[in-house]
């Protein structure tokens, strides 16, 4: 009776020793020095994931840099060609209302050159028109002969 018990003692420590080993490769739970190995892994895993993510965002930032820069020279060139136009609109304006000015003028003077001739051909009856147009005709005729034939 007593080696039965101690058999089923024994047994039990082997039945509880095999239901934990199974247990723990159900669960995949490490042994006692895997536990250790396992961790160093990881933390040497870590480390390497984590130099590695940061020397992946420096890159990141100096090319991120590199485009700022190169936008901001853009920018600024937009700027220069902005102003220039900007100067260039003022100058074309300056030379419209210059123009304008001029054309007030000149409108101004051709009214009073009209209103003139207008005057003269109201007071001219049809005969003096016709006198008129003749010695025109006469004067162009003797500067003709002049210019040519001298």
């Amino acid at each position: 009776m007593k080696n039965s018990v101690e058999a089923g003692k024994a047994s039990n420590v082997t039945n509880h020793a095999s239901v934990n080993g199974m247990r723990r490769e159900l669960m995949r739970l490490p042994n006692s020095h895997q536990a250790d190995t396992s961790n160093q892994y990881t933390a040497n895993h870590n480390d390497d994931f984590i130099e590695s993510e940061s020397d992946r965002q420096m890159l990141l930032m100096k090319k991120q840099d590199e485009e700022l820069d190169e936008l901001s020279l853009s920018v600024q060139r937009i700027g220069g060609v902005g102003l220039t136009i900007h100067e260039e609109l003022l100058a074309q304006e300056k030379i419209i209302d210059e123009l304008g000015n001029e054309m007030d003028s000149t409108s101004n003077r051709l009214d009073f050159v009209q209103k003139k001739v207008a005057m003269v051909m109201k007071k001219a009856s049809a005969k003096g028109q016709i006198m008129m147009i003749l010695g025109l005709l006469a004067l162009f005729i003797f500067l003709f002969i002049l210019v040519f034939f001298t």
